[in-house]
């Protein structure tokens, strides 16, 4: 399959002219039948951005057109993809990246992810509103860690991977309830027993 180079500038800012100043720019290559998703991961791995803190705007701008056009789903990349291809010139088209904080200044932080082995497996971060990448290496630097707390987390479990189990822990519906508990039960290897309800003697 194809691939396309694409001129990616970051770190800037739209004006009140609609143009995009003050930037950093980049090139990245992606292929031609990529949906959304993977230009997506594309441009933040190459910009080495942590897609669990920042929140990528995706805008490009037409000649013709006064406002940046915004690429938010697999039909914009096609679009883009054609425009691209019909323009024939690395220098036309380029995508301009508005950083975005992703847990929309909300001050605690509660994730909860299923890595593998060695990897942090829930965190939670008390009040603060800056993510300092730096912060996130601690957890990938010790292999037999599990569970990294900074501070008390009382937020909402939606995730039915979740491997840490705690008492007082609130969970997003009964579904997710169960299934943790139904993991944490065939990993602590519990027996569960019940008497039948209608014993015959």
């Amino acid at each position: 399959m194809a691939s396309l180079a694409v001129l990616v500038m970051h770190s800037g800012k739209w004006d009140s002219d609609n143009c995009y100043i003050d930037y950093t720019i980049e090139g990245v290559i992606f292929k031609e039948s990529s949906s959304y998703k993977e230009l997506y991961n594309v441009i933040a791995m190459q910009l080495g951005v942590d897609m669990n803190v920042i929140k990528m705007k995706i805008e490009y701008r037409v000649e013709e057109s006064n406002t940046p056009l915004l690429i938010h789903n697999d039909m914009g990349v096609r679009v883009y993809i054609m425009l691209k291809k019909a323009a024939n010139d690395f220098n036309k088209y380029p995508i301009c990246i508005s950083k975005l904080d992703n847990n929309n200044s909300t001050t605690e932080l509660c994730e909860s992810s299923n890595q593998e082995k060695g990897m942090v497996r829930s965190i939670c971060i008390d009040g603060i509103t800056g993510f300092d990448t730096r912060q996130m290496t601690i957890g990938e630097l010790v292999e037999s860690l599990c569970v990294l707390r900074l501070g008390s987390c009382d937020g909402v479990i939606s995730d039915p991977c979740n491997k840490y189990v705690e008492v007082e822990q609130v969970y997003k519906d009964k579904a997710t309830l169960k299934s943790v508990m139904e993991k944490f039960v065939i990993e602590k290897r519990f027996q569960c027993r019940t008497v039948r309800s209608n014993a015959i003697r």
